[in-house]
Formats: C-alpha cells, sequence, structure tokens
C-alpha cells in the first residue's frame, strides 16, 4: 500500500522515505545508547573513559545532530506531516474498512474474549471518517513510526492506522517492550490467529 502511495504521490512519498529513514537510524541510535549504558552501569566498565569520554558521547552528538544533517541536505523530517499522507492514503483507497476488520462484523461487538479486538476495529472504522478523531489517529500513526513499525507486516491485510491503534492499545495495556518484538508476536499469534 505504501509503494502504491510513493508511486501515485512522489513528492510526498520522499518525505515518508527521508522520515523512514532519519526515524530508523535515530532509534538503532538511541538503542545503542541504552544498551551500552545499560550494560557498563554498575560494572568495571562504568568509569571506562574510552566508553564514557568518547563512545557514549560520539553517539549522543551524532543523535543531537542527526535531523540537522538531513535537513542541511535539503530533507524536511515531519513524522505529523507523514501520518497525515498515510491516513489520508488509506481514506482514499481502503473503500471498504469492514473487510480490514478480523473480529468486528459491522453489527454488534461478541460476546466473548475478542470483543475488545472487535471494539478496537469499531472505534477505528468510526475515528478514520471523524474529523474530531482524525488527530488522534495521526498521532497515533506518528508514534507508530517512531517504533520503526511502518513497513511492519506491510503486506498483511491490516492497514497501518489499525495495527498503530492496535499497538498504542498494547503499550496502553502493558505489554510494550523498547524493541517492539512483544508486540509483533502478540499481533501474529494472538491478532492475527485463524
Amino acid at each position: 500500500m505504501i509503494e502504491e502511495y510513493i508511486n501515485k504521490h512522489p513528492n510526498n512519498g520522499k518525505q515518508i522515505i527521508y522520515t523512514e529513514a532519519y526515524l530508523e537510524i535515530r532509534r538503532v541510535l538511541m538503542e545503542r545508547i541504552w544498551a551500552i549504558e545499560n550494560a557498563t552501569e554498575g560494572t568495571l566498565l562504568s568509569n571506562e573513559a574510552d566508553i564514557h569520554e568518547r563512545l557514549l558521547p560520539g553517539l549522543k552528538r551524532s543523535l543531537n545532530s542527526l535531523r540537522e544533517r538531513f535537513e542541511e541536505g535539503g530533507v524536511t523530517i515531519d513524522v505529523k506531516c507523514c501520518a497525515q499522507y498515510i491516513l489520508d492514503m488509506e481514506r482514499e483507497q481502503i473503500t471498504d474498512p469492514l473487510k480490514c476488520c478480523r473480529y468486528y462484523n459491522g453489527q454488534d461487538l461478541p460476546d466473548n474474549k475478542d470483543a475488545i479486538l472487535a471494539d478496537y476495529e469499531k472505534r477505528w472504522m468510526e475515528w478514520r471518517v471523524s474529523s474530531q478523531d482524525y488527530e488522534y489517529l495521526v498521532e497515533t500513526i506518528s508514534e507508530y513510526m517512531c517504533y520503526g513499525l511502518l513497513r511492519f507486516d506491510e503486506y498483511g491485510l491490516t492497514p497501518i492506522s489499525l495495527k498503530a491503534l492496535l499497538y498504542n492499545r498494547y503499550c496502553h495495556w502493558g505489554g510494550c517492550d523498547s524493541n517492539t518484538d512483544s508486540f509483533k508476536r502478540w499481533y501474529y499469534d494472538f491478532y492475527c490467529k485463524e
């Protein structure tokens, strides 16, 4: 779906690609910094000059100047704008959102353990056409992009905005970890179960 949009709207697509690249590099740098800090904390390496006077400050400088370096090259980084493109793309391409739902049938919510998922799908269907809730979905997609999930299960049937909502709710209920692996497992093992 993203590739089709990029081909159809190359200027917006270019911004999505650059923003996605920026977010990925930023995420990897942050993970490396956290990993090094956590691995050395409370060990003999916690006072190691090479690590704490050169390596970590260098990585932090790279992280702090990353956006500048992208923008010096004439690239605008705007996560929110890209999230708006994605939501608008989905509105344009998805004519029957009910076909994207696994649990909500368009009528009553099920009276079983799948009710919460059906409720999320129902709300997603309502929010994607509501001007009041548009901003909430944009913020949810922005968050999803920042965690490097934009292309997660990109050839599946679940739209990005719905996956972003599921990710947001998954984190809300305490299932998040910094590398998103637990969400991916939950998504495939629980949400996508047949």
